[in-house]
């Protein structure tokens, strides 16, 4: 096995790894951006507004931002504004998360944004509204569910990663040792060799 080798095998497995990285990012990053359609909707009564609240992925996925939109369903003179955190419920080994939104280019006083849910089970998205008519709260109730388990074989595969580029190292260099070995023992006996025949020379000169 040659270097050249070495390094195509090497290179091989830093394009798998890479490839899995940019497809984790890739998901993690589609995950957090609302679609153009809501999977669900809940109307609620935050005090004195009534507000749409529209999810883009439900149930949720535990350990990724669930994307979300807030909207009045009816218009309010003046503006509104919004502090939104991702509460967990009873029994649930987290903390609650703030959500991070901006404004809905679509809709007036509207938001759009996402909350993190870090583990299964049930949340309660919390909505606070500011406004010219008071302060009112909205508690929407959601689940977390685990993302489908890795393969088997998939799990394997990648944990093995670190041996699939340490194996070729230790063999290319196993094979370069024993392709040393007969040059330097042959080197001794040559050396040797010309030294005889620099002594017969020199003793048929004399």
């Amino acid at each position: 096995m040659s270097k050249m080798m070495l390094q195509r095998i090497l290179l091989l497995a830093g394009v798998i790894a890479l490839v899995i990285v940019l497809i984790d990012g890739v998901y993690s990053i589609m995950a957090t951006i609302p679609g153009s359609t809501p999977v669900h909707v809940d109307h609620v009564t935050a005090g004195p507004y009534q507000l749409t609240v529209s999810m883009y992925t439900y149930p949720a996925n535990a350990g990724f931002a669930m994307p979300f939109a807030v909207a009045p369903e009816q218009a309010v003179n003046g503006s509104l504004s919004y502090h939104i955190n991702s509460v967990p419920g009873q029994h649930v080994d987290a903390n609650p998360v703030r959500a991070t939104f901006s404004a809905d280019p679509r809709v007036h006083n509207g938001i759009q944004g996402a909350a993190e849910i870090t583990v299964k089970g049930p949340w309660t998205l919390q909505i606070q509204v500011d406004g010219p008519a008071g302060q009112g709260v909205a508690n929407v109730p959601l689940t977390a569910t685990a993302l489908p388990p890795i393969p088997t074989w998939l799990g394997w595969f990648l944990g093995f990663i670190p041996f699939y580029v340490l194996i070729p190292f230790f063999l290319v260099q196993y094979f370069l040792k024993q392709k040393r070995a007969p040059q330097e023992d042959a080197l001794p006996e040559e050396t040797s060799s010309d030294a005889s025949e620099i002594r017969s020379a020199v003793s048929s000169f004399n």
